[in-house]
């Protein structure tokens, strides 16, 4: 039941769809995380079926880009692209640690928020118009929504937050940190196993860019904000997603090249 009550919180935390209400106790709470990748198996199932209706009914490859980058906004209900405007405001607001984490805080979206998000939505549509897609493909990406949310899982159990307030801090003092560990790195295998299956060289590229994005999102949190929270892990999450798409349209374009 213990295991049920955490899969139920993740999923009504970290997605919108409709789960039964438990109470978000420290033992309902303590494997929570270890759940989070099922949202990245519901994302990656839809952009089969998505893909898989768009050559059925002849779609074009913008009708086919709007529908893969809807259906994972709709059924996260942009969670992660939140904390990512949020945290596009603190970085372009120069001002202090503490006046950032302020930031990242106010509900109210700021210039750089939005000029920031419209620019990552264009990029992620241009660069899913130029991916031609199998199911192979489908596939590839599909394991890339759930490696993000394994790594961005693992960031929050295992790397210094920010503050001790706040969702991130709730869910990783609440985390059985040596259980939750197991369950990601179990995941986490099967991610590997999988795309290795598919293509052991994009698996070796796929796992490179992930480790670059990681170490790149640990530095700036430190850095910048003293530890990590929520909105910087939906900021990681988003990044690692976007850089693996255009890590798929490089590999298909690379022999193009040679």
């Amino acid at each position: 039941m213990r295991f049920l009550d955490s899969m139920f919180i993740a999923l009504a935390m970290y997605s919108k769809l409709p789960v039964p209400q438990v109470e978000w106790d420290k033992k309902s709470m303590a494997y929570a995380l270890a759940f989070f990748p099922i949202v990245g198996i519901l994302c990656g199932s839809w952009l089969l079926i998505w893909c898989w209706l768009a050559e059925a009914l002849n779609f074009g490859s913008f009708m086919r880009a709007v529908g893969a980058l809807l259906g994972s906004l709709i059924i996260t209900g942009g969670i992660h692209l939140d904390g990512f405007c949020d945290v596009t405001d603190a970085l372009s607001s120069w001002q202090t640690r503490e006046r950032r984490l302020e930031i990242l805080k106010d509900s109210h979206i700021g210039a750089f928020a939005l000029i920031g998000a419209s620019c990552y939505l264009l990029a992620y549509l241009a660069i899913w118009t130029e991916i031609e897609t199998d199911i192979n493909i489908c596939y590839f990406i599909g394991q890339g929504y759930v490696l993000c949310r394994v790594l961005s899982g693992l960031s929050i159990v295992w790397l210094r937050c920010a503050k001790t307030s706040g969702l991130a801090a709730t869910f990783a003092s609440a985390a059985d940190k040596k259980g939750v560990t197991f369950f990601l790195l179990f995941w986490l295998a099967y991610v590997l196993v999988t795309i290795f299956y598919i293509n052991w060289f994009w698996a070796v590229c796929g796992l490179l860019v992930a480790a670059l994005c990681f170490a790149y999102y640990r530095w700036l949190a430190y850095s910048k904000f003293g530890g990590i929270n929520g909105d910087l892990a939906g900021w990681f999450l988003q990044l690692l997603e976007l850089n693996w798409l255009l890590l798929v349209l490089l590999l298909q374009k690379l022999p193009q090249l040679i």
